[in-house]
């Protein structure tokens, strides 16, 4: 069996007398997609967070392609090749969208940002972040101010965003929250398109997304990995749809 592209051993993070996490274990193969679900205050968020490196656990470990990452900062974690999204937009709104991921691309390179000169300006930048908007279908939109997009346009610029650091690893944290229908179908089919090329992290609410895209699923319910495996193995587990399955999160 491949060796896990992120991998989460016995994770603990306690806030004040919280367990937000009890002991998750969690295995992120090459080229999946890993659907994390659960209900609100189950610990999802917290779980990304720790992956991320945006905390730090109390107990346990994470590695990244067999390297322990525990300890290092998020910034160092994004250079070894894990990105993520946020449940809320992180870009700059009056800057165009190749702007935006251009800023991307210059700050992984470790540049200082001259925001009183335009990133998209300088050709080292402007290559890599017209490839990743393409990737995303949003090259039609690369002059557009990112806060004119609509709000599945801002998702999928985050996306490209998040490939310009050329990752082994993503984590998607709610990737489709706000959107419409047919915001929805587009970030779904562009989720499926990564399938392969990356490892994928999936915490979503819409189940339908879900169980289409999924290789495997795990459920967390109050810290606490209850079920994972195949779709239709987490479909069927009688625990799962009593604690969340079906329901709203």
């Amino acid at each position: 069996m491949a060796e896990a592209a992120l991998a989460a051993l016995e994770l603990v993070k306690r806030f004040g007398g919280v367990t937000a996490t009890d002991r998750v274990s969690l295995e992120l193969l090459p080229g999946e997609i890993h659907a994390l679900i659960g209900p609100n205050g189950a610990g999802k968020t917290t779980l990304v967070n720790l992956l991320s490196g945006e905390l730090v656990p109390e107990a346990g470990t994470i590695r990244l392609a067999g390297r322990d990452i525990t300890r290092t900062p998020a910034h160092r974690r994004r250079h070894l090749g894990l990105a993520r999204s946020f449940q809320i937009t992180s870009i700059f709104p009056g800057f165009s969208a190749l702007d935006n991921v251009a800023l991307a691309v210059q700050a992984l390179a470790g540049s200082s940002f001259r925001f009183w000169r335009p990133a998209a300006r300088e050709p080292e930048l402007v290559e890599p972040a017209q490839a990743a908007l393409v990737r995303v279908g949003l090259a039609e939109k690369a002059s557009v101010q990112a806060g004119a997009l609509s709000h599945g346009e801002r998702r999928q610029l985050e996306v490209a965003m998040a490939l310009v650091g050329r990752p082994s690893v993503i984590l998607l944290d709610e990737p489709m929250a706000g959107m419409s229908p047919d915001e929805s179908r587009r970030m779904v089919e562009l989720i499926g398109e990564l399938r392969g090329h990356y490892a994928l992290l999936l915490v979503e609410h819409d189940m339908d997304a879900v169980f289409r895209l999924a290789d495997r699923i795990t459920v967390l319910v109050y810290g606490r990995v209850v079920a994972s495996g195949a779709p239709a193995a987490i479909r069927a587990d009688p625990e799962v749809r009593k604690a969340y399955l079906g329901e709203g999160d």
